[in-house]
């Protein structure tokens, strides 16, 4: 029978394979995939946020104070859009992982310096997206601040310099950036303990 012969073949190729393999194999595919649908949820989420600045922007309004309320102009939306493109890297790393945990499964499996190496990619991978993402964020922010502090000064009946709700959805698509990237941080060093950690001998 196919399901019979196919029982056999996966027994065989796991006869080789420690306890100890067989549990970092079940981290990498379980975490693997949680961290990149988790990632992939959030990532379409930031982006389709930050694209309504390009497909339904705001024409520019010049108030007397040379501020401008167009959220589409506001500075470290530029870091957003690289966190995000970090991001698409480290949704492919965590595929990556869930490939891994196929190759470890297999007679000519990656030594456990390789497998530690890979995964040290992937906590620079998301390292790094935090920073440029937090860096954007924090333009924001103080964008933001500035802009209700003049329109403060500058007299109550000046609407063009209050904050918009769409302010506040960037602020949220750059947090959700920076927490998807902390998943895939977290995932990363769950993971390099799990390879690094020492084999229990029975």
């Amino acid at each position: 029978m196919p399901r019979e012969l196919k029982s056999a073949k996966k027994e065989e190729d796991n006869s080789d394979v420690s306890p100890n393999v067989l549990r970092v194999v079940l981290a990498f595919r379980r975490w693997g995939w949680v961290s990149f649908w988790t990632q992939v949820v959030l990532c379409v989420v930031s982006a389709l946020v930050l694209l309504q600045l390009v497909l339904l922007k705001a024409p520019t309004t010049n108030t007397p104070t040379g501020a401008d309320s167009n959220p589409a102009t506001l500075p470290g939306l530029s870091f957003a859009w690289a966190g995000i493109a970090v991001l698409g890297a480290s949704i492919f790393w965590n595929f990556r992982y869930t490939q891994m945990a196929k190759k470890l499964r297999s007679p000519d499996r990656p030594t456990k310096s390789q497998t530690v190496f890979q995964i040290k990619i992937g906590i620079i991978i998301n390292l790094l997206g935090m920073l440029i993402t937090l860096i954007g964020a924090a333009s924001i922010v103080g964008a933001l601040t500035l802009r209700s502090q003049q329109g403060v000064f500058a007299g109550a009946g000046n609407f063009n310099l209050t904050i918009q709700p769409l302010d506040f959805q960037i602020i949220q698509a750059s947090f959700n950036i920076i927490f998807a990237h902390f998943v895939g941080l977290v995932t990363s060093l769950w993971l390099l303990n799990r390879a690094t950690d020492k084999p229990n001998r029975e």
